[in-house]
């Protein structure tokens, strides 16, 4: 899976807006949107502040599968 993805399935299995997640995060709505499609890549601090949020590894939120 990939980032935009895993975001938006974290995001909706804990019943938040993008709006929601936008403000937790600091960065606008447009920018989760964007992340979601896989329109533009997040810089990683906003990788790092999603791992936070949702209370995993920073690769899981990248969909690395360690071996």
């Amino acid at each position: 899976m990939k980032f935009g993805d895993i975001l938006r399935q974290k995001r909706e299995e804990r019943r938040m807006t993008q709006a929601d997640l936008a403000e937790r995060l600091g960065i606008s709505r447009q920018n989760v949107c964007n992340y979601e499609t896989g329109y533009k890549t997040p810089p990683l601090r906003v990788v790092v502040a999603a791992a936070d949020v949702f209370r995993c590894s920073t690769d899981e939120m990248i969909g690395r599968e360690i071996s």
